[in-house]
């Protein structure tokens, strides 16, 4: 039994002993039972085939690394956590070959005409813009991209805006190919857009 000395409380040697003794041998069968299983797939005393925890390490990518923690090559896997009240979203993350870039450009639209700007992108690389005119004029305007190769009308729009002075978006390529904007000016003035874009891309170009 404990004893209380000068208003502390003074517990044995053997119960401190018998303690430590029960939390070690709690944590060795939680490990044996539950992480070592669903962690490793190992399974030394079939609780984890039992409890269904084997299925969770057969489903994680063979990549290396405990599940929801970078591994060697810094990639994750098997994370699941989200903000509260929001579904979580598809991660697309991956390292970049090509040098982060950033570009300002001034692109004169002629009246009542259309023109393009655009970037080669490998797949899973970022593209980040921003654009708008330079007198609030209005322009429709259309961010796609096309893949290598591409056939005839072969592309993919992925925001599109009609009547507008500005816009701004991010795109982490789908494929690889070029991608970028077009707009069409509206009047019968010419329209200048000032476009701000960053990321890793290798070029970027008036088409």
């Amino acid at each position: 039994m404990s004893q209380q000395l000068n208003g502390a409380v003074v517990v044995p040697k053997k119960e401190l002993l018998r303690g430590t003794l029960i939390a070690i041998g709690v944590a060795g069968l939680l490990l044996a039972t539950t992480v070592l299983p669903a962690e490793y797939g190992i399974d030394p005393t079939g609780a984890g085939k039992a409890l269904g925890l084997t299925k969770l390490y057969r489903a994680a990518p063979a990549t290396g690394g405990v599940a929801g923690m970078p591994d060697m090559q810094g990639v994750t896997k098997g994370s699941t956590v989200s903000a509260k009240g929001e579904t979580r979203q598809m991660t697309i993350a991956s390292p970049q070959e090509v040098a982060y870039r950033a570009d300002v450009m001034e692109i004169v639209l002629p009246p009542n005409k259309g023109l393009e700007v655009k970037t080669h992108l490998a797949k899973g690389a970022t593209l980040i813009y921003s654009w708008k005119t330079k007198n609030g004029e209005l322009v429709n305007h259309d961010f796609h991209g096309e893949p290598v190769d591409a056939g005839k009308d072969e592309f993919e729009s992925f925001i599109l805006n009609k009547g507008v002075s500005e816009s701004r978006g991010s795109l982490i390529a789908p494929f690889t190919g070029v991608h970028g904007w077009y707009w069409k000016n509206l009047s019968s003035e010419p329209v200048t857009i000032v476009l701000n874009a960053s990321g890793f891309y290798s070029d970027i170009f008036r088409k």
